[in-house]
């Protein structure tokens, strides 16, 4: 074996390739749905439901310098803390900001394009420290680009901005320890803190094996002056990354989802006896949609992100390597990685011990099996017979499942080819596997006869990327109607609402449930939102009156009191054929027969509406209008935002009482600690809970007709706060339906005043007789502090970095390590001999 190590001249290296062929390949594949769907990339699920809606919220945010509070998220939350997570730390995103308004939606799958592009380089930079052959290095990029999990998630658009610059981390822990570039390792953990703190957490865990698994090797110059410098960079990395990643850590404390551990045989054995032959699953087929698992049903791993498939190769090349160096360090980092991923308090430790199951770290081994791969297609010496073979025989013993007979309903008989959901997509994705398995074939045979050219090599790679993504995203993509739907009801139906909300017009609507995130591209504040990370308070109020809080706010239309206490002004209802306003009415006004209750549950569990009388239901509204997509119905008895109470009900008594009690009452009485009840015992009076959960449709309204007696004549918001006039006959607790927070400070009349948590999760604040000025004032918790954080963390790196190139000098500077030899070099030389040989003939 040949072995050469050091620099190589870098100026023919294929960097504005691995970009462009990143990028084009992606773009290819979403242009039919572009020239379809009038400019728009409409896809499916999360991407349509959250994505188009986060970028339209977060460029008007930006755009009208609103980083405080935003009032269209949910009931209200911080802007950035609760979009760190999705693109507050994105440069795709702010790219995003610096096109015009029009643009942005438009924008989008160019930028997803992007982002593959940026993966396929960084990628390439990385494998290239491995692997002698461009042409190889440059499809092991291709092959990370476009995994089966890049494929996944680009349902998760946000996942793709982790991928694109993952490989920096260890590019930067390349050159730290064998080129002794110092300050570049913790520029890299800064970044990549910033842009998703979520993902940031199992970096660090990978980031650890990865050293632990290079530290031994050869061709990796450590010591423990170098680890410990690596790890000073590490920490003043993250604390660059202070001014997001505190504020972020800060607001998320209160949320349940992190706060889940897993104990006992959990921690050791997976419940769900369908996930470990999915994973495996995963690697040797092309990955199925998100939501729509096939051969291996389960919603436990719905969302997971499970996906490994590597195009063209699957797994031949990464089982041929593993063959043939059992002890080279990637070999024994990916069986690492292969053993916390079966076992689930290791798996946990991607995603900060949470007990949820995720694979959302997989696309970090995936790099390395990419580097494997890309090695075994370039070493001259690799056998991948063993890995083809494998390959072929588990796409086979796939196949056979497939053909296996579900159990049947009772009274039916089993069914072969039954076990898949969807028999002929499952055998698709099959076919699509087959054909690969066998053109790896052609692929290797002509590699061993010297003929393969490594420019071929990379244009079926990104041929057959193409095919992945089509067989995965036309699957779950959207019709064309169901697309032209969306764009119409969703973009561009903010032109169409009955009335727009202004600095000075403040309410809120509530919408169909399928419509969670409509009212956020129209710029309207919504009691309904479909965002996981908001305001703690949401979470503990939902709790504390029984509805369940996890992704999204949607509280049912049984839930009716909860319209008059957020200031619901008006209600849209998604139009469905044959369920009309008047058709409905019409049938009930004919039917002689008992009513059937209004709200029923979908076959997803989730409420249907389709056909339900809102008037039945929503007490007060009344039909109003409708426009091309919606019906619309008025809250007549709207109260608006800040109104006071003279009543209250002790938390502690209200712990005695149902759920549906403590949220009836909400109307009438404020829930307050028995501190709160003591300090305002002068102004406010006990109120004795109902003994009945019921709460009477008269009784509401006379609860909803007292507090406009007390409401708020004028209300002005903005992202830094709220102003509220109220006249009152006597002293009383205003309160105000936004979620309480640490950053909100308030004056009354000019005074100081004390914000109070009350209802376990909203504001109040003392208010005397006759006109009060109320000022809510905001300031994103911590954020000051963060940022004081991040500059002295910056100053010092600075510093340091000048120290260490002051007493730089003799140090290695080692790029490249190569332990083989290459193909593409061998056939280089063989084509310029032949060139020679037929030159001397003529």
């Amino acid at each position: 074996m040949k072995k050469s190590c050091g620099n190589i001249r870098s100026y023919k290296e294929k960097y504005l390739s691995a970009f462009l062929i990143g990028f084009v390949t992606l773009l290819l594949t979403t242009l039919p749905m572009i020239f379809t769907e009038r400019g728009y990339f409409i896809y499916f699920g999360d991407y349509n439901a959250q994505q188009i809606p986060f970028y339209s919220l977060a460029n008007d945010a930006v755009r009208s310098g609103s980083f405080g509070w935003n009032w269209f998220t949910d009931l209200g939350s911080d802007f950035m803390t609760s979009y760190s997570f999705y693109l507050f730390g994105s440069p795709f995103f702010w790219l995003s900001t610096i096109l015009p308004r029009g643009l942005v939606i438009y924008s989008m799958p160019f930028l997803l394009a992007m982002k593959h592009g940026f993966a396929s380089l960084t990628a390439y930079i990385y494998i290239r420290r491995f692997v002698r052959g461009k042409n190889a290095a440059l499809t092991g990029a291709l092959l990370y680009a476009f995994s089966g999990f890049q494929v996944y998630n680009i349902f998760f658009n946000h996942f793709q901005d982790v991928t694109a610059f993952f490989p920096l981390m260890l590019i930067a822990m390349e050159e730290n320890i064998n080129c002794r570039r110092k300050g570049v390792f913790a520029l890299s953990v800064a970044l990549m803190a910033c842009m998703n703190y979520y993902f940031f957490a199992g970096q660090a865990v990978f980031l650890v094996l990865y050293y632990l698994f290079r530290m031994r090797c050869k061709d990796f110059h450590t010591s423990w002056k170098q680890f410990f410098g690596l790890v000073f960079e590490a920490v003043i990395g993250s604390l660059m990354a202070a001014f997001i990643l505190l504020p972020s850590a800060m607001a998320l404390m209160g949320n349940y989802r992190i706060s889940e551990h897993a104990y006992g045989a959990d921690m050791v054995a997976y419940y769900d006896k369908t996930l470990v032959p999915r994973i495996i699953q995963t690697f040797f087929m092309p990955s199925d949609p998100p939501a729509y698992p096939n051969l291996l049903i389960s919603d436990y791993e719905k969302w997971a992100s499970i996906g490994g498939y590597l195009p063209m190769f699957s797994m031949v090349g990464v089982l041929s390597f593993l063959r043939m160096h059992k002890k080279h360090w990637a070999a024994r980092l990916l069986i690492c990685c292969g053993i916390f991923a079966l076992i689930p308090v290791l798996n946990s430790l991607f995603q900060a011990a949470n007990s949820y199951y995720y694979a959302r770290w997989f696309y970090m081994p995936i790099l390395i099996m990419a580097m494997m791969t890309a090695h075994t297609l370039d070493d001259e010496n690799c056998d991948c017979k063993f890995g083809l073979r494998f390959c072929a025989v588990m796409v086979a013993a796939l196949a056979v499942m497939g053909a296996f007979p579900a159990k049947p309903e009772d009274g039916k008989k089993a069914k072969l080819f039954t076990m898949a959901d969807d028999v002929l997509y499952f055998y698709l994705t099959i076919g699509v596997a087959v054909v690969f398995l066998i053109c790896t074939f052609f692929i290797l045979r002509r590699k061993q006869k010297g003929t393969l050219s490594t420019r071929f090599m990379v244009v079926v790679t990104a041929a057959a990327s193409v095919i992945c993504i089509l067989t995965t995203s036309l699957y779950g993509a959207n019709t064309i109607g169901d697309s032209r739907e969306y764009i119409s009801s969703a973009i561009e139906g903010g032109d169409d609402v009955y009335e727009k909300v202004t600095e000075d017009n403040f309410f809120r609507i509530d919408i169909s449930e399928n419509c969670d995130n409509y009212p956020m591209i129209w710029g309207l504040p919504s009691m309904r939102a479909f965002q996981s990370v908001v305001s703690t308070s949401i979470m503990d109020f939902y709790s504390f009156i029984g509805i369940q809080r996890d992704v999204a706010s949607r509280a049912e239309l049984s839930n009716y009191p909860l319209r008059g206490l957020f200031s619901v002004k008006y209600y849209y209802k998604e139009k469905t054929k044959g369920c009309s306003y008047e058709e409905l009415l019409s049938a009930s006004m004919k039917s002689s027969a008992e009513p059937e209750p209004s709200s029923k549950a979908s076959a997803s569990g989730d409420e249907d509406t389709s056909r339900v009388i809102i008037p039945d239901e929503l007490p007060s509204f009344k039909y109003i209008g409708e426009n091309e997509h919606f019906e619309i119905y008025e809250n007549e008895l709207y109260i608006p935002m800040g109104f006071g109470y003279d009543k209250f009900v002790r938390k502690s008594d209200a712990d005695n009482k149902s759920k549906l009690q403590r949220q009836n009452v909400l109307m009438k009485a404020l829930v307050l600690s028995d501190e709160q009840a003591e300090k305002y015992s002068d102004i406010l009076t006990e109120y004795e809970m109902p003994a009945s959960s019921a709460l009477s449709r008269n009784t509401y309204t006379v609860f909803c007709k007292e507090k406009r007696m007390c409401c708020s004549k004028s209300f002005r918001f903005d992202s830094h706060g709220f102003t509220s006039v109220i006249d009152l006959s006597k002293p009383q607790l205003v309160f105000f339906s936004v979620p309480y927070s640490e950053g909100w400070t308030a004056e009354v009349n000019g005074a100081p005043a004390d914000v109070e948590r009350v209802d376990e999760g909203f504001m109040a604040v003392r208010a005397d007789t006759g006109e009060n000025t109320i000022v809510f004032r905001y300031k994103t918790p911590y954020l000051r502090t963060g940022i004081i954080i991040s500059l002295c963390s910056a100053a010092v790196l600075v510093i340091y970095v000048l120290i260490f190139r002051r007493k730089r000098g003799g140090l290695s500077n080692m790029k490249h390590y190569y332990d083989y030899t290459s193909c593409e070099k061998i056939q280089a030389a063989q084509q310029y001999c032949d060139s020679l040989f037929k030159k001397e003939i003529k």
